[in-house]
């Protein structure tokens, strides 16, 4: 008996998630099971669910056929559903991709407020273009950490902590910490 190993076609991506976790709301993260979303499974979801793809374009945009194309929907669809009916977290992360180079992040300077566009496939960058500052932020967040996020939403884990309005620079104790003051 052979054993026939199938070369997995490499799909391409063109649009990377603005977060690479989630997790159901008050649950620690240590006390969720996780489950693995691969940035290609995403990729299907975006644009068959999302951007309302016809399944064969989206299939050609990938680079798959059609069939491949629609395991890979279906597969990502029980998985968000999993986690969704079952109080799972979900990671985004790995699968066998090419990124495609049509996605790009934004970028804000909290040293002199600059706010820039870089392609995915550049590295994140390190300095401000502008003003030469290491306090750098992707606008949305980029799983590190390290985000900013305009609609004034702050994490959980400060609570009781003081605050500060990346936006307007304010300071102020948040014992709730779900809201930030414009």
């Amino acid at each position: 008996m052979y054993n026939l190993m199938v070369n997995r076609v490499k799909r391409r991506v063109s649009c990377f998630p603005k977060a690479t976790y989630y997790k159901p709301r008050e649950v620690p993260f240590c006390d969720l099971e996780t489950i693995n979303l691969s940035i290609e499974n995403l990729e299907a979801l975006r644009l068959c669910d999302l951007l309302n793809v016809e399944q064969n374009e989206a299939a050609e945009m990938m680079g798959v056929s059609r069939k491949t194309l629609w395991n890979d929907l279906q597969k990502a669809r029980e998985k968000v559903v999993d986690a969704l009916v079952n109080g799972k977290a979900i990671e985004i992360s790995g699968g066998v991709y090419i990124n495609s180079g049509e996605c790009k992040i934004d970028f804000l300077c909290k040293g002199c407020e600059h706010e820039w566009e870089s392609q995915c496939r550049e590295e994140r960058p390190t300095i401000c273009p502008k003003c030469s500052s290491s306090i750098i932020y992707r606008i949305g967040g980029d799983g590190k950490g390290k985000r900013f996020i305009k609609n004034n939403y702050c994490c959980p884990k400060n609570k009781g902590k003081a605050v500060i309005n990346a936006k307007a620079g304010s300071l102020r104790n948040d014992k709730n910490c779900n809201t930030i003051n414009e």
